[in-house]
This record gives structure tokens, C-alpha cells and sequence, in this order.
């Protein structure tokens, strides 16, 4: 079994806690070192030489093409080690849609253990069979279409048109602290406004889970991004609490989901 060194890039301190935290757990896996940019991701990997990184692909003077543009640029001047690329997205739809680029693996946010797991089972694999100066010449190939297709995933509208009041508003999706379901509608809670909306709970939530809306009970849904808290009540059921102060109780159905989100192991 091939050993792994690995690199963390991802300007978020959270996330970054999170990936070490799932990285030191892995067994033959040493993580060299973590980066906030991409200028010093390409400082880092000229340094310590890492075979594998996890790079994100939003980030500040250097984004995670970038650092693949200057890797690829300079993949005919190099004959040290090149290494594997595993990018981390807030996307998953376009992680879906890129997969198969040149890129080792597309590990959508927020990273689970198993996922990351067998990202790197892959990569053992792969940097076993020196697939990663071949992977590199083929993902600079394709960043244009990368590029393009992350320009359309981020920049498209994720809003609503919902009647109130005698009038027509625009709700952005991401003002929206939750949902409740109200029959064939759901009343959508943003700050201390709330909203009908004439959609089914589950079309509602199916339609929105690519930025961030997850399903926590058969009649309320949540922007996972509110999260501050959960805690059990004294019938052992779980409870959320968002940062709006709004408490949301937890179905047994969706309690696995809902833990994964917050740590794959805590039961």
C-alpha cells in the first residue's frame, strides 16, 4: 500500500479543521502541510513535494484552476513528482457534471469520511500506477470547460417569485432560514418574515439541495448553513437550533442524514 503525503488548500479555517481532523484518522496518510491561497498552495507543493492534494476550488489571488494552470504550464520543465489532484467544492452539481476531467476525484462540501476515504483509496491507486502526470496534462486541458461550466453552476439565480400581500417578491433562496410544510405549500422563514409558496415540501427541498436546504423532518427542511446547534430532548429525539434562535425537532427518518452533515460519527 503505497504511502500518501498530502496537502489541505482551502482559505475556510472551518473547513480546513475538518479536513485535518478526517486526514489524521486515516491510517499510511501524513498530511505535509496546508495552504490558504493558491499562490502558497504552489509554494507548498514545490516544497514539501506532496503526492496528493486536496485542493478547493474558491479562493482568494489564485483560485484551485489557477493553481492547476501553473502546474500544467510547467509539467514539461518538471521531472520530480507530480501530484495528485483531488478538488473539494461547495458545488455538487457541478461536481457531478466534472468528474471526469483529469482531476483524481470532485468531493463535494461538507467532506464526509468516506467519502474522503475512498478518494484516497483511489489515489493510492493511481499514484501507483503513475497516472498523475498524464491526469494533470489532461485536466489543464480541459480547465476552459471547467471554468465555464463552475461560472454557470455559481452564477445561476437561485431565487423565488412569491405572491404577498397583493404583491409579487423576489425571495432569494439563500435568505431562507427553513421551511415548513403547509399542505400543497411550504411557508418559507426568512429572519422574521415568512413567505407561502405554493410547492410541495419534497419538490421544494429536491430542487434546492445544491445550496444547502436539507430535509430534517416529514413537514420542515432547513438551510444547513444555520445550523448553531443540535441536542437531544428527554425522548431521546434530537433537536436543531439555527441561528435565527428557531428550534426544529429532528425525524427519526432523517436523523442519519442530518448527522452526517454535522459528524458522519456521532450517533
Amino acid at each position: 500500500m503505497p504511502p500518501i503525503t498530502l496537502l489541505i488548500s482551502d482559505d475556510e479555517p472551518l473547513a480546513v479543521s475538518r479536513l485535518v481532523e478526517l486526514v489524521q484518522r486515516m491510517d499510511n496518510v501524513t498530511l505535509v502541510g496546508e495552504a490558504s491561497d493558491g499562490q502558497e498552495t504552489l509554494d507548498l507543493i514545490g516544497q514539501l513535494n506532496p503526492n496528493v492534494v486536496l485542493l478547493d476550488i474558491e479562493m482568494p489571488i489564485l483560485d484551485g484552476f489557477d493553481v492547476i494552470e501553473h502546474l500544467s504550464a510547467s509539467l514539461n520543465q518538471t521531472e520530480g513528482n507530480i501530484p495528485l489532484v483531488i478538488f473539494i467544492t461547495a458545488y455538487p452539481q457541478f461536481a457531478v457534471r466534472a468528474f471526469e476531467t483529469g482531476a483524481l476525484d470532485f468531493i463535494p462540501k461538507p467532506v464526509r469520511y468516506s467519502r474522503l476515504v475512498e478518494a484516497i483509496d483511489r489515489a493510492r491507486s493511481a499514484y501507483a500506477d503513475r497516472e498523475a502526470r498524464q491526469r494533470l496534462a489532461l485536466l489543464g486541458k480541459t480547465l476552459d470547460q471547467l471554468r465555464q461550466e463552475r461560472s454557470r453552476v455559481v452564477n445561476d439565480d437561485h431565487y423565488l417569485w412569491v405572491p404577498r400581500h397583493g404583491e409579487i417578491v423576489r425571495v432569494d433562496c439563500d435568505s431562507i432560514d427553513w421551511i415548513k410544510a403547509e399542505g400543497e405549500y411550504v411557508r418559507l422563514y426568512c429572519d422574521q418574515t415568512s413567505y407561502l409558496y405554493r410547492q410541495m415540501i419534497g419538490d421544494f427541498v429536491a430542487s434546492n439541495t445544491s445550496i444547502g436546504f436539507l430535509r430534517v423532518h416529514r413537514s420542515a427542511a432547513i438551510n444547513v448553513a444555520r445550523i448553531t446547534a443540535i441536542r437531544r430532548n428527554t425522548n431521546g429525539g434530537r433537536i436543531l437550533r439555527l441561528s435565527t434562535g428557531d428550534e426544529i425537532p429532528v425525524g427519526r427518518k432523517y436523523a442519519k442524514d442530518v448527522m452526517a452533515i454535522i459528524s458522519p460519527d456521532i450517533e
